[in-house]
């Protein structure tokens, strides 16, 4: 007890810094705890609540009194609502009392750390929050797991705390990364700059494309957002002053590995500073994608912890029932699909990207039961070039491949001789070749542009719509061609075995034509539920 009274004069340098560390930690948490009882107070106010019921099963309200964590502060907020609600109804005692208030917690705000604000943070992410300020305190967390289904806002809360890291320490920077350079403008570097506005802070930032960063003109620190595809030039990046503190890795199960991180955080992160490696991604379906099997190795890593967040903890108004009833579609019919996507379960084994195939006989008697066919044709020469006619069976959700023409290095004029019988038949082939619809159409055909681009979506949204039906039947005499390309259509195998989760650039001539075929069918169910899925929070929530 003794030691503890020496004064500090009479300390050691390094005693002095340890002591006065403590106090500034402490005393931004308490800062931090005051700032959180304001929101909350004005949440109460701007709701009308007056009771502890209500406070506490508000979605909006829920994840800020659990940060508090104080039965009376948030009691008493309870009741400064009620004195402000007194107050604008007439009553000049609680005015008196509220401006004294005001006028002392507007001295302690210039004191404050800047704050996620609770609209960027769901029940999911309080632990998740609490997390990340003990570990830029004490260091004991290095690394932190964000994983979960679509719409549970982990780009939006990521984003907020990449800001709020900026704001609380002058030296800080933060880097965000995405395997492609190419993806990192239509993602997390509009997410980040969506995030500043919605904020209201945009006019103290400067965006800029060359080099991809965002810079906070008050102190020169940057949001810096790299693609690991060129390993060679993540090495061009020198700060000038103070350190990474935050390094973001967005859809990270798209990386060739965790080595292609590992090399990251070996180039920004210094081992001197508390700072923190964040992996966000919705978990693939394929229980061999490295990150999935990375999660596993990591349930009891030291220095790691690992969290999920679901849709279904977000406040409605926030991500828009259209939002919610998608996803109770997709619950009801496509169970397993929903398990992956909303709920981020890993809901398959392996590599194949069609696991759904039945390959098998489709017999006449089959075919003649069917209903109006589809027909897709996908442009090649020197590329096979495909047509296909195919039927989808929309009450058992089954795709029929039915018949092909397969052709490689034939003119466009004898392949339309070849398929002459179809002349009276709606064609909806690849649009990226106006030229050959034209031919086609000047020989007696009824051919069509595909829509090959949906809002947020495209190839890839077209290749998960076939993976998401109940049964794709091929019957590999009929469509022998079709039958081999759907087989081997498999995820990128990396180096350590694992899957990634992209659609790799493949032999897909077969699978294109199939899908143009179903064009229509993708278009319904794409008007129907639209999505971003690039951006996956809330978009129009301000």
């Amino acid at each position: 007890m003794n030691q503890n009274l020496i004064p500090l004069n009479q300390r050691s340098e390094e005693e002095v810094k340890k002591i006065t560390a403590i106090g500034g930690k402490a005393s931004g948490e308490a800062r931090r705890k005051k700032k959180n009882i304001r929101q909350l107070t004005a949440l109460l106010m701007e709701k009308g609540i007056d009771d502890m019921q209500t406070m506490k099963a508000d979605p909006e309200i829920k994840p800020l009194v659990e940060m508090i964590g104080d039965e009376e502060k948030t009691l008493s907020a309870l009741m400064v609502a009620g004195q402000i609600r007194s107050a604008v109804s007439g009553n000049t005692k609680a005015f008196v009392a509220l401006s004294e208030m005001e006028e002392k917690g507007r001295k302690e705000e210039d004191r404050d750390p800047w704050t996620v604000p609770i609209t960027d943070i769901t029940v999911d992410f309080v632990e998740v929050y609490r997390t990340v300020h003990e570990a830029f305190e004490t260091g004991n967390v290095r690394e932190i797991i964000s994983k979960g289904g679509r719409g549970s806002i982990k780009s939006n809360f990521w984003a907020a705390v990449a800001e709020e890291t900026i704001y609380n320490d002058p030296q800080a920077h933060v880097v965000y990364t995405r395997r492609y350079k190419t993806d990192l403008r239509g993602s997390v570097y509009n997410q980040f700059m969506k995030t500043v506005i919605r904020h209201g802070k945009i006019d103290e930032w400067e965006f800029t494309t060359s080099p991809m960063m965002a810079k906070y003109k008050k102190t020169g620190q940057c949001v810096i957002f790299v693609g690991c595809d060129k390993p060679i030039s993540l090495k061009s990046y020198n700060l000038s002053f103070g350190y990474v503190k935050l390094l973001i890795h967005e859809e990270c199960d798209e990386m060739a590995g965790v080595e292609q991180m590992d090399n990251v955080e070996d180039t920004f992160l210094r081992s001197d500073v508390n700072s923190i490696d964040v992996k966000v991604f919705n978990p693939p379906k394929s229980a061999n994608n490295f990150m999935n099997e990375y999660t596993l190795e990591c349930a009891n890593k030291d220095g790691t912890k690992i969290f999920h967040s679901y849709y279904f903890n977000v406040p409605v108004k926030w991500l828009g029932q259209r939002f919610f009833d998608r996803a109770e579609w997709f619950k009801e019919h496509k169970p397993r699909y929903y398990a992956n996507n909303y709920m981020g379960e890993v809901t398959g084994t392996g590599g194949a990207i069609f696991e759904n195939l039945e390959i098998r006989t489709i017999t006449d008697d089959e075919i003649n039961s069917f209903g109006e066919s589809n027909y897709g044709l996908d442009f090649g020469f020197e590329h096979p070039q495909v047509f296909t006619e195919s039927y989808y069976d929309r009450e058992t959700d089954i795709v029929y491949i039915i018949w092909e023409k397969w052709a490689k290095r034939m003119r466009q004029s004898r392949f339309a001789r070849e398929i002459e019988k179809y002349k009276s038949v709606e064609i909806i082939a690849d649009s990226a070749r106006p030229d050959n619809i034209n031919d086609f159409n000047d020989w007696g055909f009824d051919v069509i542009g595909a829509t090959k681009r949906w809002k947020g979506g495209g190839r890839d949204y077209a290749w998960e719509w076939m993976q998401m039906r109940r049964k794709i039947v091929i019957d590999p005499e009929r469509t022998p061609h079709c039958a081999k390309e759907f087989q081997k259509a498999e995820h990128e195998q990396l180096r350590d075995g694992s899957f990634s989760s992209r659609y790799p650039d493949l032999e897909e001539d077969c699978i294109m034509s199939c899908i143009y075929s179903l064009n229509r069918a993708i278009m319904d169910e794409k008007t129907m539920y639209d999505y971003d899925d690039d951006v996956e929070e809330y978009e129009e929530y301000d």
